[in-house]
C-alpha cells in the first residue's frame, strides 16, 4: 500500500483508505490511520465505517483511526489509557515503530511515551525498542546502506526529525520510566526480556546529574559479560551430517576434507559492551 503523491480528494485512494480501515490486514490498517493525519475532518470521518465492527481487532482499527481523526497523534496519545487490549496495543506501537517514514509526527514520540507507561510488560518493551529507534544515531554506513531507496531516504529523514523531538523533558521523562522499570527487576534485569535495550535506551536518555541511574547501571556489572559463547566440534569426514555432505557436494568439496562446526549458546549474562557505552553515554552528558 503506497499512497505517497496521492491527493487527498483522490477518490481512489480515499476508497483504499476506507477498506484497509475495515480490513483484517492490520499493518495495512495502521498505515490507512497514518493516512488520515493528512486529510481534513469531515473526509476523515466520512472514511470510518458506521457499521458495527466484526471483531476485536476491527473495532480496534476504527477506534484509533477516530481518534487521530478528531485529535492527531497527539490525540491518540493522550488518551492512550482507554485503549482496549493489551496485545492491540503492542501489535500497534511495534507497527508504528516500522513504518516511522509514515509516523514522522512529533505526537508519535508522546505515543511512544505513553506506550512506555503501559501497565502490560508487553507493550512497555516494544515502545523501549521504537525510542531506541529514535534516540540513537544512525552510522554512517547505516545511512549510506539506506540512502540507496526511496523509502531509505525517508526514513532517514524521519529519524533525523524525531530526534530532533526528543528534547531533555521528554529524555528525563524516558529516563524516569526506564529506571523504574529497571528497579522493579533489579536483582534479576532478565526479567525484563530485552533488559539490554532498557540498558540502551537509559544511556541515550538519562543525564550524568542521576547518580542513582549510574550506581543503578553499574551495579549490572557482576551479571554482564559475553552474551553468546562459542563452541567448536571437529566433525568426522567418514560421518558427516546429512546436512553438511550436502553443501559439501553442492560446494564441490572433496571427501574426506576436515570440517569443524561452531556452536553459538547464549550465556545468560547483560552485554558488557552494551552496559558500559550506556554508562559512558550518561557520565558524557551534562544536560
Amino acid at each position: 500500500m503506497n499512497f505517497e503523491g496521492s491527493k487527498s480528494g483522490d477518490k481512489g485512494v480515499m476508497r483504499d483508505l476506507s477498506k484497509y480501515l475495515r480490513g483484517g490486514d492490520f499493518r495495512n490498517a495502521v498505515k490507512a490511520v497514518a493516512e488520515l493525519r493528512h486529510v481534513d475532518f469531515a473526509t476523515g470521518r466520512a472514511l470510518i465505517p458506521s457499521l458495527d465492527p466484526v471483531d476485536e481487532q476491527r473495532a480496534f482499527q476504527l477506534l484509533i483511526a477516530r481518534l487521530v481523526v478528531e485529535g492527531g497523534v497527539r490525540g491518540l496519545a493522550a488518551r492512550w489509557g482507554e485503549l482496549p487490549s493489551p496485545a492491540f496495543r503492542e501489535r500497534l506501537v511495534s507497527e508504528i515503530g516500522q513504518a516511522l517514514d509514515l509516523w514522522a509526527d512529533e505526537g508519535t514520540i508522546e505515543l511512544f511515551m505513553a506506550a512506555l507507561e503501559d501497565p502490560e510488560p508487553s507493550v512497555e518493551r516494544n515502545a523501549v525498542v521504537a525510542l531506541v529507534t529514535c534516540l540513537r544515531e544512525l552510522t554512517h554506513k547505516e545511512r549510506k546502506a539506506m540512502a540507496k531507496t526511496l523509502r531509505g531516504k525517508a526514513a532517514i529523514d524521519a529519524l533525523d526529525q524525531t530526534r530532533s523531538w526528543m528534547t531533555p523533558v521528554r529524555c528525563a521523562r524516558v529516563a524516569k520510566a526506564v529506571t523504574a522499570a529497571l528497579d522493579r527487576c533489579a536483582g534479576n534485569p532478565k526479567l525484563l526480556t530485552w533488559p539490554d535495550k532498557y540498558i540502551e535506551l537509559l544511556g541515550l536518555s538519562a543525564r550524568n546529574a542521576d547518580q542513582h541511574v549510574i550506581a543503578l547501571l553499574e551495579g549490572f556489572r557482576p551479571i554482564a559479560g559475553e552474551t553468546r559463547r562459542y563452541e567448536t566440534e571437529t566433525l568426522d569426514p567418514e560421518n558427516l551430517p546429512w546436512s553438511t555432505q550436502v553443501v559439501a557436494e553442492g560446494k564441490g568439496i572433496a571427501p574426506g576434507t576436515q570440517f569443524k562446526r561452531v556452536w553459538s549458546k547464549p550465556t545468560g549474562l547483560l552485554d558488557l559492551k552494551g552496559l558500559e557505552k550506556a554508562i559512558e553515554r550518561i557520565r558524557l552528558r551534562a544536560k
